[in-house]
């Protein structure tokens, strides 16, 4: 089975929706699970859409409905109009989520970097009824937060070969530890996501949005990081963002998992899906 026979696969057992909020049209896709369990919202990084969550969505349905979105400016969703911010960013989502599960109803968070960025703030406004936030590889964390360099994106008039080529050094460089998730599903998302790309998220995922988003969650907070999360800066760095989880919440869960970068749910995703699975429990 070819990567997009696999995405295309998935995707089909699947429900699309639509929502418009602040003229922005949203793609969402959502996965029944049982009934009468809270709704999991996942949200991909920069650059990406759903298919970030690929390696994990078939194991996540089993215990809860899944549900993803493709953020503004980014995938199948419309561009994002201005202002560029975070609260805007999360006020648009707000607003879909609330039109797809009721504004009342209790649901759980999982953000991967950027989106993880901006879930922070969607569960700071979401109070109590977000009642988990699990975050992996989050942006936002200023001074701590590593911008890595990379080759430029293949063009429309790159060869396929040299498109490849592009495509698994930066993954190497950016997104895994090691060479073996480079696999072609990896490149074909990664390459299909940046072509697809409107929106650059380098701004925001420097700044310090999610510190300051962090005092204001009431939701269970998890933090996971690969141990070598090329944006992480080091495992001082990371540990700085444990003491920050913690002061935030002393009973925070955190995890850094070995021999793992940033892409962690996809590179590690058998570990990564049993952490989300328990935190869900929890």
């Amino acid at each position: 089975m070819t990567p997009q026979q696999k995405i295309t696969q998935l995707l089909s057992q699947s429900e699309s929706h639509t929502t418009r909020h602040n003229d922005v049209a949203l793609s969402w896709q959502h996965w029944p699970g049982p009934d009468g369990e809270r709704p999991l919202l996942l949200l991909h990084g920069g650059f990406g859409s759903w298919t970030h969550w690929i390696a994990n969505i078939p194991v996540l349905q089993k215990h809860r409905s899944v549900w993803t979105v493709d953020l503004p400016g980014l995938g199948n969703s419309a561009d994002m109009p201005q202002p560029h911010s975070v609260e805007h960013f999360s006020s648009i989502l707000q607003k879909g989520l609330n039109d797809l599960i009721a504004p009342e109803a209790d649901f759980d968070l999982c953000g991967f970097s950027f989106g993880a960025l901006i879930g922070s703030h969607l569960a700071a406004a979401a109070g109590d009824r977000c009642r988990h936030f699990i975050v992996c590889g989050a942006a936002g964390f200023g001074k701590l937060h590593v911008q890595v360099d990379l080759l430029r994106p293949p063009k429309a008039e790159t060869s396929a070969q040299e498109s490849i080529s592009i495509t698994s050094s930066n993954l190497r460089t950016l997104m895994f530890a090691g060479d073996t998730a480079v696999d072609d599903l990896s490149i074909y998302i990664h390459g299909d996501n940046l072509a697809l790309s409107r929106f650059n998220s380098r701004r925001l995922a420097r700044g310090d949005d999610f510190l300051a988003a962090l005092p204001r969650i009431s939701a269970k907070l998890c933090g996971i990081w690969g141990d070598q999360d090329a944006t992480a800066g080091g495992l001082e760095a990371i540990a700085e963002r444990e003491v920050l989880f913690k002061r935030a919440q002393p009973e925070a869960s955190f995890y850094v998992l070995p021999g793992v970068g940033h892409w962690a749910m996809y590179e590690d995703a058998d570990n990564f899906n049993c952490i989300v699975e328990a935190q869900l429990l929890s």
